[in-house]
């Protein structure tokens, strides 16, 4: 795959270079092809996610040789300074990474779309790639990643042009103060708005992008300041509407129905992922058919409909779309990597073994504090670092094909029930044999069934999307298991099959979902400890430290088997 040449051509002096030194790093991992269902792991005991948050922090941790993995690295002078460490191998893939600037839909100025066009046209996105991301990263100005087979062939379009944003600001009956600054078509000022951020010591490539696009609003009348502030308060901002710009990135996952998620105004919920409050009939309409698209020819046209609608209202800003960069230390062999993910990835944490032979805990980086081990709450992508490795869904994702491939679920098929005109969806799942939670019990249908019963009748934001539209499910076996739902939709099977499975009898002792902290030996709102099916179980949290893994015994891929490559 040629990623240098998606990116400037202005800097194509300098792109094959850096793109060949990072291609051409390791030729360790360019690894062999296998078999996913014959890999055995996880091979390691013990997987210590080291807590540091401070960007120079980790860089000298990796060179030292304190932290075997460090993923998602930004800033460009770190990539340079770990490709030369002779000790460490590194790894670059394009990935469903997507960055906007979100805007409050419901609050003034951006409840008018003219307004948040004019906004889009003030940055200059591709001046802002180049200085801060030196270029490893493409801008975007569609609704998902270039990568993606269903973006639009506009998306990368450059649409940054101030005299327009003016000038569209002046239509709409807006003027300038003498100090340049927005009066509204009323004659009041547009008073001063803040642009949340993470803080800088946490993620400071995204903070002097954030500092950037504030200048860019700037230079066109937006009194906006940047607020920097913790991740997790940042988030519980978004989530309430709370706020009026702020910067967010998204993996937006294989498939383009994630929009109805984004923009759909029945998302517009607390802890919802219309966090922009979007809301257009128009829009909601496309969104509904791409949804409930009943084949693949439909899921193409409503998407492409619902990027076009997405295009003209602008109820968020589309910034960049980055490639994803890790380091490993070369003291781990049978690490995985390809054009489709690096190496920080779950295969790679299943085969690792150290290479001289001798046992002894995996250091991977865990660059903010989890705060919230809640599943049912935790929405940083840093709590689900660490919950990810400890639940499984149904369906996994085949690392070659990124197709489905078995996961709890030994099999599936989907059919089409009910009279002409009236057809609906129906799952069939059969569960492997002999799978246990993490604490050695049986795994079967009538857990999985509780947990999607539990996540409907509480609506659960995080994954009440995934099941609202389950008209039931029936245990039909040990198991077995039928979930019928609502109508017909070509995304149902990954959307169900995707979510998090837990034990009935945690789910029972659930008191109180929101308040639940799964780390309280007093269980004041429900059960101690975290029992999933994941390759890793919790073991300890030190805050600000490390939260330590390990193995679980009763891994459903622990047992070896001959590992076949081609």
């Amino acid at each position: 795959m040629n990623i240098a040449s998606k990116c400037f051509p202005r800097r194509a002096s300098f792109l094959p270079l850096f793109m060949l030194m990072l291609c051409f790093a390791s030729p360790l991992y360019a690894g062999p092809v296998f078999d996913p269902g014959d890999v055995y792991g996880p091979r390691i005991e013990k997987l210590c996610m080291v807590i540091i948050t401070n960007s120079d922090s980790q860089v000298l941790a990796a060179e030292k040789g304190e932290l075997d993995i460090v993923s998602d690295i930004t800033r460009p002078s770190d990539i340079d300074r770990l490709s030369r460490h002779p000790g460490l191998s590194m790894s670059l893939a394009r990935g469903s990474h997507a960055f906007f600037l979100l805007l409050n839909n419901k609050s003034r100025p951006w409840n008018d779309p003219e307004v948040r066009h004019a906004a889009a046209e003030a940055i200059d996105r591709n001046n802002m790639v180049r200085t801060i991301y030196s270029g490893y990263c493409e801008p975007i100005n569609g609704w998902l990643p270039p990568v993606s087979p269903w973006s639009m062939p506009e998306s990368t379009r450059n649409i940054f042009d101030r005299a327009s944003a003016k000038k569209r600001l002046s239509d709409r009956g807006y003027k300038w103060s003498l100090a340049g600054e927005l009066i509204y078509p009323d004659g009041t000022a547009v008073g001063k708005m803040k642009l949340l951020s993470p803080l800088a010591r946490v993620a400071p490539t995204t903070a002097e992008l954030a500092e950037q696009i504030a200048d860019s609003l700037r230079s066109v009348g937006f009194p906006v300041d940047v607020e920097p502030m913790d991740f997790s308060a940042m988030i519980s901002k978004l989530d309430r509407k709370e706020y009026s710009l702020g910067v967010i990135a998204w993996s937006m996952g294989r498939n383009p129905d994630s929009l109805y998620s984004f923009y759909h105004s029945s998302m517009d919920i607390p802890g919802g992922y219309n966090m922009t409050s979007a809301s257009d009939p128009a829009l909601d309409k496309a969104l509904l058919g791409l949804r409930y698209a009943k084949d693949r020819h439909e899921a193409e046209e409503f998407s492409a409909r619902s990027q076009k609608l997405l295009s003209e209202l602008m109820p968020s800003i589309p910034i960049y779309s980055r490639f994803s960069v890790s380091a490993v230390s070369k003291k781990w062999k049978n690490i995985f990597s390809n054009e489709k993910m690096t190496a920080d990835n779950i295969w790679t944490l299943l085969m690792a073994e150290p290479a001289d032979g001798k046992m002894r805990p995996l250091n991977m980086l865990l660059p903010e504090e989890p705060r919230n081990l809640n599943p049912f709450v935790a929405s940083s992508a840093y709590s689900w670092q660490v919950l990810g490795l400890i639940y499984e869904g149904l369906i996994g994702t085949d690392p070659f094909t990124l197709d489905d491939m078995p996961s709890l679920a030994a099999s599936w098929s989907v059919d089409t029930a009910g009279k002409v005109g009236n057809e609906n969806t129906r799952l069939l799942f059969r569960l492997k044999n002999d799978l246990k939670w993490n604490d050695g019990t049986p795994i079967t249908a009538a857990d999985v069934k509780a947990t999607f019963d539990f996540i409907r009748k509480n609506r659960i934001p995080r994954f009440f999307d995934s099941v609202k539209n389950i008209r039931s499910v029936n245990v039909t076996g040990s198991h077995e298991l039928e979930v019928e739902m609502e109508g017909t939709s070509y995304w149902y099977l990954d959307n169900v099959g995707g979510l998090p499975c837990m034990p009935a009898k945690v789910l029972h002792a659930v008191k109180d979902w929101q308040n639940w902290n799964p780390l309280d030996p007093e269980e004041k709102s429900g059960p101690y400890g975290l029992i999933g099916s994941g390759p890793f179980m919790f073991d300890e949290y030190r805050p600000g430290e490390y939260i330590m893994m390990k193995r679980n015994g009763h891994y459903r891929m622990l047992e070896k088997k001959s590992v076949k490559t081609q």
